[in-house]
């Protein structure tokens, strides 16, 4: 559950700064408590993220997600590269996890799933003008319901000048700044 009152901060999650442990006890509970494993939960994304956390990240990779005081609620790949076709370097946001919870609670409300993708797509914003400056965001969704969410947040993204353009393409969310 997102906690009222604590502050939920986008950070690089790491073993190091132990943001890691927190997010693999807090799920790992997660699991037990609806019945199933952390081991088989989100494998292909967590194997994909494991090693970054565990010591891989770079000024142009890294894991972020969105934490509060108790728990992650949220990871992703964030990487920067230059690509063709573009000018400029290239924020992505790829394996985007949500924690156990959003996937097996049935109490979780659409609220706190808007909450948790807002704040992550915010968070890459930020990063892309600040850590991994990049002239360029996309964003993998990773299901019909992100690709429905972002289709109506595209609209009011278009409004902000901070953008040159906005469009979604297949299951990918293109941002030019």
């Amino acid at each position: 559950m997102l906690h009222r009152g604590n502050s939920l901060d986008f950070k690089r999650i790491s073993v190091e700064n132990g943001e890691w442990n927190k997010l693999w006890t807090s799920w790992d509970e997660q699991c037990d408590s609806y019945g199933e494993k952390l081991d088989e939960y989100a494998v292909g994304s967590i194997a994909a993220i494991r090693p970054l956390a565990n010591g891989g990240q770079t000024s142009s990779s890294g894991v972020y997600g969105l934490v509060d005081e108790q728990a992650v609620h949220s990871i992703c790949q964030l990487n920067t590269a230059l690509l063709p076709g573009y000018t400029g370097k290239v924020l992505r946001l790829r394996h985007l996890v949500l924690a156990p919870r959003f996937d097996y609670d049935d109490s979780v409300n659409l609220d706190e799933y808007v909450t948790v993708l807002s704040k992550m797509f915010a968070g890459a914003v930020e990063i892309s003008g600040t850590e991994m400056l990049s002239d360029h965001i996309k964003l993998h969704l990773q299901s019909p319901a992100d690709k429905e969410f972002f289709k109506l947040f595209q609209d009011k993204l278009r409004q902000f000048s901070v953008f040159n353009t906005v469009e979604l393409r297949g299951a990918w969310l293109y941002i030019s700044k």
